[in-house]
């Protein structure tokens, strides 16, 4: 009798425990799955109140209600952060949820590619109880060269890639800028999705940003600018005119012919724009 009770009080414990544990739901989904050494790794952070009171989530000077723990296949040691994020304060109602696009680029050496595992931790406003998410997986890889150029800027000798890769389930061409002498990655961005009807078009400007043309859709073509820090500078949609399409140097810098923007708004294949680490 006495084991029974026992028993009865060990399952009572545990449904108590799988209620508290169900009053904050934390989720972690990278907006792709794979990834360019150098890009931004953005991912979206949902967090669902199931309490019946607002949650005002925000840091103290010791502790921030926000953490992540990163690991990388074939090492179980976390990734030691660059920098210890402060995410601005989130007030969450009661059976409400809070989406949030994070890039963790900024806090964190993705040096390597590989396979990574995230999980976020919520820290409650009461600084001790805490909620963690789902481990997420994204790739980080270094993509097939479709073109390259050597270049000096300030002292130092970069190169400037054009790289393939495929991100969710289809081909895009992306910018990557590395240091030459230390093989450190300065940055990467998204320039557009590939279709494999034309080639792209790749030049170098004067002022040794990076342009490449490329062909998306049957209808699409993507116009996209990097510069030398790895960001992206510009982006076009555009469609045919009549004609050849092509780059072409002029007077005023290099530009598109045999195109016109599109009339429709098209996504550039990249995250939402507004993170919190923008902030």
């Amino acid at each position: 009798m006495k084991n029974i009770i026992t028993l009865i009080l060990a399952l009572f414990c545990l449904m108590l425990a799988g209620q508290a544990h169900a009053q904050v739901d934390v989720r972690v989904t990278p907006v792709r799955g794979q990834f360019l050494v150098g890009e931004n790794v953005q991912l979206e952070l949902k967090i669902t109140n199931h309490t019946d009171i607002p949650l005002a989530l925000d840091n103290t000077p010791e502790r921030a209600w926000l953490h992540f723990t990163v690991t990388r296949s074939g090492n179980s040691q976390p990734l030691p952060p660059k920098v210890i994020p402060h995410f601005s304060k989130t007030v969450i109602n009661p059976g409400s949820a809070k989406k949030i696009v994070i890039n963790l680029r900024p806090f964190f050496h993705f040096t390597h590619d590989g396979v990574y595992r995230v999980v976020a931790t919520v820290r409650m406003p009461d600084m001790q109880t805490t909620y963690s998410s789902n481990r997420a997986h994204f790739t980080l890889s270094n993509g097939g060269s479709v073109k390259t150029f050597a270049i000096q800027s300030g002292g130092k000798r970069l190169k400037m890639h054009v790289k393939m890769m495929r991100a969710g389930e289809k081909d895009c061409l992306f910018g990557q800028v590395v240091n030459a002498d230390s093989g450190a990655v300065v940055g990467a961005c998204f320039m557009g999705q590939f279709l494999n009807f034309m080639e792209p078009r790749i030049m170098m400007d004067r002022s040794q940003n990076l342009h490449v043309l490329c062909q998306s859709t049957p209808t699409y073509f993507t116009y996209s600018v990097m510069g030398k820090d790895g960001a992206r500078k510009s982006y076009q949609v555009l469609t045919r005119t009549g004609g050849p399409v092509e780059l072409v140097t002029t007077g005023k810098g290099i530009r598109a012919i045999g195109l016109v923007p599109a009339t429709k708004p098209k996504t550039d294949g990249s995250t939402p724009s507004h993170t919190t680490s923008d902030r």
